[in-house]
C-alpha cells in the first residue's frame, strides 16, 4: 500500500501553473488519485475521472486516468518518503506536487534532464526508470489532444527541492 501525506510542506514557485488547464488537470488528477486512496473515499476518484473526461473525452480521459493511477501505485511503491498532496482545488503545490509536474512536462516538452531529475528525487533509483514510464505515457495522451504544459526549467526543479529540504530542516529544528 502507497505512503500518502495531505501536506503542509512549502509552496512550490510553480503554483502559478494552476491556472493553466493543462497544468490544472495534471495536478488535480494527483490530487484527487491520492486522496482518494488516503481516505478510502471514491468520491476523489470520481472528480478526477470527471474532470479528465470532460478534457479528454470519456475513452481518453478513462485512459488517462488509468495511466495516472498507475504512476501513482508506482510512486506509492518507490518513494523515498510519504506521497505529499494538497487537499484538491488548493491554490499552491507541494514538493511532490510541482515534481510530479516537472515529470510530465518534461516529457512533453522533451526536458529529459527535467524530467528523471524530477523522478529521482521523488523515488529509489531501481523504479526511476519505471516512473519516468508512466509519467510519459501520461504526458502523450495529454498532448494528443492539445493539453501541453508549459516548460519548468531544471534549475526550478531543484530549487523546489532545496525549499523543500530547507523547509523541513527548519521545521524539525527544536529549542532545548
Amino acid at each position: 500500500m502507497a505512503r500518502m501525506q495531505q501536506d503542509t510542506c512549502g509552496d512550490c514557485p510553480a503554483a502559478a501553473y494552476l491556472r493553466r488547464k493543462p497544468e490544472n488537470l495534471v495536478v488535480n488528477g494527483y490530487r484527487n488519485w491520492v486522496a482518494g486512496l488516503a481516505h478510502s473515499d471514491s468520491r476523489y476518484w470520481d472528480a478526477a475521472w470527471s474532470a479528465h473526461a470532460s478534457a479528454l473525452g470519456a475513452i481518453d480521459g478513462g485512459h488517462a486516468l488509468d495511466v495516472m493511477a498507475a504512476l501513482v501505485r508506482q510512486l506509492g511503491a518507490c518513494a523515498t518518503c510519504p506521497l505529499r498532496f494538497y487537499k484538491p482545488g488548493a491554490g499552491h503545490l507541494c514538493r511532490d506536487e510541482c515534481l510530479v509536474l516537472g515529470m510530465v512536462a518534461g516529457a512533453q516538452n522533451g526536458d529529459e534532464q527535467a524530467m528523471v531529475q524530477s523522478a529521482r528525487m521523488l523515488t529509489c533509483t531501481d523504479a526511476c526508470a519505471d516512473v519516468v514510464d508512466r509519467a510519459s505515457a501520461y504526458a502523450a495522451i495529454l498532448l494528443g489532444h492539445s493539453h501541453k504544459l508549459t516548460p519548468i526549467p531544471l534549475s526550478a526543479i531543484v530549487d523546489i527541492n532545496v525549499r523543500s529540504t530547507l523547509t523541513a530542516a527548519h521545521m524539525s529544528a527544536s529549542l532545548h
